[in-house]
């Protein structure tokens, strides 16, 4: 019995026969039935252990002589007529002739009714007509085979004890039979009687038997079919396992070694999907090479692997950009189009995926060739998928992008779609196919259709009436699919998407893994759209919590490793203990790498090699997983490490409102979370993710050019101008007119109409209110805390300035949750508080020289009584995070040094008087992954950092002023507000003669957290 094989991203298939012969008489003269019928078994052992098709065929002919010679009322017809069945069977599953199938149903029928109910054999004739049924099923698609083939198959079952020599068998046929009914109707009870009846079927099976690999095998499918199905991580684990070791127990020269090799890399490739380690594309390719070298041409499932290897050298392009591995893959893929007919159900997909893979081609090459070539094979998918087709309106779509892209290159399209409205002509038809049933499309189906009127067309009025004209059909289908309960269905899918966010990121994998992993950009594209959707919908407090959960998703996982089980270790202090050995173990194994399997491993070898490699972090991520599983069981656990909702995340406005803005492509908002939690909603109709990304990048380029922002060390001084900042070198004084076009940008089109409303919110005040940002996108790198129309030259000092700095206090803050701690208040009088760590290294090795660091120290500790200074050599990794564990404050006047592994649940203030310590990666700005967000992510509350490279000789008159007014807060007593004197002393610094002016020396100085 085998499953039906289907082209990815199906999941992998299964295969199996049941063949039952009786024993032969030992005469050296046999009748001319008994002679033929040991022949067509020897012949069809030879098949089996060689794959030979020509002894197929010559065990089929000599069952039907020995058929023939059988006399009527002889009980070993039935014998014969059943094993004719079974081979015949085999020979459809090799050639796909569907005669053979239709003719092995008819032997199975006549085979049981002519085997007597008590008859040693009848089980066996059950349960190969019902091998038989079932593979009719899938090859028509009769419901009623398939129920029929249950139901035999489960009597087979119940009638059979456990010590019977073909239980395994039959518990593998019904397994077999219960998972195909699963993938026809979706019953997850199906699927979970397969995984329990393969199990059996294993366990039942001894070591040595030739079928023990077969059941391996189809039990590793089921396995990995319950992961696509439910993501169970330990499922996927289990199943690399099983299809590696069913690869290893099958013989060299056995027919389904490929298929078993084809499932094994699969399965490595789900791996690789899921956790993204690249050794497991390398081994899935071996594997998938194995495969295709093994099957002969006129193999029906020769296209299938050669789809299945063409497919992850694509992957494997797209990681390391070796054109070597496209170019492969287009040709194995050409080839997989070759061998299949037009009348093959798989060739639509085919035929696509070739479409794809030139597509590919085209964006590195740029050849107009590629291009027309992946629209003839796109176009040709979508004419040979049928109609009723279930992936026709994907096809439709892709070749509608595929006809826009050449277009846009070359203002033509050949072939067939010769007029640019073709294009949106494929979507129109999409629309047509969309039903609610199908809802996966719909949200690609609004991306796309959007793109229909096309600024950047030609200006043709008659192609932008065509254009628009078929975006309007498209849009009017889009609002029929989406009245009523449509948004409801929109929100109701985001919100599942967004809650396997977390798991997006595994934590099997590396931290640095996580951090290059291609699902955050995914992620952001994601978490970007639901916000939108949510803010359509008024849902502002699911706007907040989605935000929560899709922005710096590594950094939570790394404190959630370290979350305190205070509540647990009292109620259940096995599991506490059990969590708490995983959590730190995950921390070490984070650190670890795999090497992929090399392209010339023996496939003897790929066992032992894939079973090392799974007692790896992989291992504690999948414990760990099951741990909170089972916490979150127990009655108050409910949420146990689960992302907080807006309820719980009140608290973070209780020094004042917090602004989360969202940038979108279309339109952008602020959403104001105040008081007791209310979220006030301001729309910012003059930003666009256009012109956020162009301030950010006007402002980057002033700082590279100024030198404001590190340059390589490979640097000579000789090529850097003279200066005085750390971690770079200034020219001259800047000219301020492009900081006053930046400053005045972020007021007029985000600050302004922002604290608008804001301003209506709070109290009023003798005190200016606390505002804290949290930006998104490239906002994160922008300075909010300074926006305003400020006076350019002396003459305009007496005009007004319409800043944020005289009208609030400003701070940052990279999630909602980092504002959560309990707030630092302090007793008047308390003589033992702080005891601040001083940093100091001027001259670190390999790295740029910072003058100064001493004279800031010692003004420091001129300001704090209890003070530590740890200088020069002394001022070591070990050292410094000792000292931070023992301080409230640290002053770390030094180059920066990443603490992520690390936890101080005592500390308060962090000052990083060092560059570009508040300074995000470009490419990560969701994740905030920059020194200051790290100091509040291992436990301090406040932290003065730096988004650009600062003055050697400012920096220590700004913490002269800072240290000086937190004194005073700490002598006055309760809560202390270092946002308040950082402002203070970039107040100073503006008061003094062109100072205000002098932009890149006091701006880069920002406050995050409390």
């Amino acid at each position: 019995m085998s499953a039906s094989d289907g082209v990815k991203p199906h999941p992998p298939v299964s295969a199996g026969s049941s063949f039952a012969t009786s024993s032969t008489p030992d005469s050296n003269d046999l009748p001319l039935h008994k002679e033929m019928w040991i022949i067509a078994h020897c012949a069809y052992e030879q098949y089996e252990t060689r794959g030979d098709l020509d002894a197929l065929e010559t065990s089929i002919q000599c069952y039907r002589v020995a058929m023939g010679a059988t006399e009527d009322n002889d009980l070993e017809k039935a014998d014969i007529i059943s094993n004719l069945g079974v081979v015949l069977d085999t020979r459809f599953k090799c050639v796909g002739e569907r005669q053979d199938l239709e003719e092995a149903v008819s032997l199975q029928h006549l085979a049981d009714s002519l085997t007597p109910d008590d008859s040693p054999n009848k089980l066996s004739r059950l349960s190969n007509l019902a091998g038989s049924i079932l593979l009719r099923f899938k090859r028509v698609g009769r419901a009623d085979d398939l129920e029929e083939a249950i139901g035999l198959l489960t009597r087979v079952v119940e009638l059979v004890p456990d010590s019977h020599v073909h239980k395994p068998g039959f518990l593998k046929n019904l397994g077999l039979s219960h998972q195909t009914r699963f993938e026809q109707f979706g019953d997850i009870t199906d699927l979970e009687n397969s995984i329990a009846l393969h199990a059996r079927a294993v366990q039942l099976t001894p070591d040595g038997h030739p079928d023990k690999p077969l059941r391996l095998f189809n039990s590793g499918n089921s396995l990995t079919a319950r992961f696509m199905q439910l993501g169970k991580l330990e499922d996927l684990e289990n199943a690399v396992v099983l299809h590696a070791r069913a690869v290893e127990l099958t013989p060299n020269g056995h027919p389904e070694k490929p298929l078993r090799f084809n499932n094994s890399g699969g399965s490595l490739e789900i791996r690789f999907e899921r956790f993204r380690n690249l050794e497991d594309l390398w081994n899935a390719i071996v594997l998938y090479a194995h495969a295709v070298e093994l099957t002969p041409d006129g193999h029906p499932n020769k296209q299938v692997w050669l789809n299945n290897l063409a497919a992850s050298l694509t992957r494997r392009y797209e990681r390391t950009r070796d054109l070597k591995d496209l170019e492969k893959a287009i040709v194995h893929q050409s080839r997989a189009v070759d061998l299949t007919s037009d009348g093959n159900p798989r060739k639509p997909s085919l035929a696509h995926n070739l479409g794809a893979m030139l597509q590919t081609k085209f964006k590195q090459s740029g050849s107009l060739d590629d291009m027309d070539q992946a629209n003839t094979h796109f176009a040709k998918a979508v004419i040979l998928a049928p109609e009723g087709y279930p992936n026709k309106p994907t096809l439709l779509y892709n070749l509608g992008i595929s006809l826009q892209i050449r277009f846009h290159k070359s203002g033509n399209v050949q072939g067939t779609w010769k007029k640019p409205s073709d294009a949106a002509h494929s979507w129109w038809n999409c629309c047509q196919r969309i039903t609610l049933s199908s809802r996966e499309y719909f949200v690609p189906l609004v991306f796309y259709t959007r793109h229909a009127y096309d600024p950047r067309m030609p200006n043709s009025t008659m192609q932008h009436m065509a254009w628009m004209y078929t975006w309007r059909r498209c849009s009017a289908q889009i609002l029929i699919h989406s009245s009523n309960r449509e948004p409801l269905i929109l929100l109701d899918a985001y919100k599942h998407a967004l809650g396997l966010v977390p798991r997006c990121i595994w934590l099997g994998n590396n931290v640095r893994g996580r951090y290059t992993s291609e699902e955050l950009p995914v992620i952001r594209v994601v978490v970007n759209n639901a916000v939108i959707a949510a803010i359509s919908a008024g849902e502002y407090g699911l706007v907040l919590e989605w935000l929560e959960t899709g922005r710096a998703v590594v950094w939570p996982q790394v404190l959630q490793l370290r979350a305190p089980l205070d509540d647990l270790q009292r109620l259940h202090p096995q599991l506490a203990n059990d969590l708490d050995h995983v959590s730190q173990a995950l921390q070490y194994a984070a650190n670890s790498l795999f090497s992929p399997l090399p392209l010339s491993t023996d496939a003897h070898k790929i066992w032992p090699f894939l079973k090392g490699q799974t007692q790896s972090s992989h291992t504690y991520a999948l414990e760990y997983d099951n741990l909170i599983t089972r916490i979150r069981e127990l009655d108050g656990f409910e949420d146990f490490l689960r992302p907080k909702n807006l309820s719980q995340l009140t608290g973070a406005c209780a020094s004042g409102p917090v602004v989360v803005i969202n940038v979108h492509e279309f339109r952008s908002e602020a959403l104001v979370l105040h008081g007791a939690g209310d979220v006030v909603h301001v729309s910012l109709s003059d930003l666009s993710l256009f012109r956020a990304t162009d301030i950010q990048s006007q402002l980057w380029d002033l700082l590279r050019a100024k030198r404001f922002l590190n340059r390589s060390r490979d640097e000579t001084q000789d090529e850097r101008c003279d200066g005085d900042d750390r971690g770079g070198r200034v020219t001259a004084m800047d000219p301020p007119d492009m900081m006053h076009k930046i400053l005045a940008d972020l007021w007029n089109w985000i600050v302004k109409p922002i604290m608008g409303v804001v301003c209506t919110l709070v109290p009023p005040s003798t005190t200016l209110p606390h505002i804290t940002w949290c930006p998104t996108g490239p906002l994160a790198f922008l300075p909010l805390h300074a926006a305003g129309i400020y006076p350019k030259h002396e003459s305009m000092a007496n005009m007004h300035p319409q800043t944020i700095m005289d009208i609030a206090v400003s701070s940052y803050t990279p999630t909602l949750e980092a504002l959560l701690k309990p707030r630092t208040k302090v007793t008047a009088g308390d003589t033992e508080y702080p005891k601040v760590l001083v940093v100091s290294q001027p001259d670190t090795p390999n790295c740029d020289p910072i003058p100064n660091t001493r004279t800031e120290a010692g003004t420091v500790m001129s300001l704090i009584e209890h003070s530590t200074p740890l200088e020069d050599t002394a001022g070591t990794i070990q050292g410094v995070l000792e000292g931070m564990a023992t301080h409230d404050w640290v002053h770390l006047a030094s180059h920066p040094l990443m603490l992520m592994s690390h936890h101080l649940p005592n500390a308060d203030l962090a000052v990083l008087s060092a560059c570009q310590t508040a300074t995000g990666e470009e490419k990560l700005s969701e994740e905030a992954v920059h020194l200051s967000a790290g100091m509040l992510n291992v436990g301090y509350k406040s932290v003065v950092g730096t988004m650009w490279s600062i003055s050697d000789y400012i920096a220590p008159e700004v913490m002269r002023v800072f240290y000086m007014i937190m004194e005073e807060q700490v002598k006055a007593g309760g809560e202390l507000q270092p946002a308040y004197a950082l402002h203070e002393a970039m107040k100073g610094l503006c008061n003094k003669p062109g100072g205000i002016n002098d932009f890149l020396r006091w701006v880069p100085f920002v406050h995050f957290g409390l």
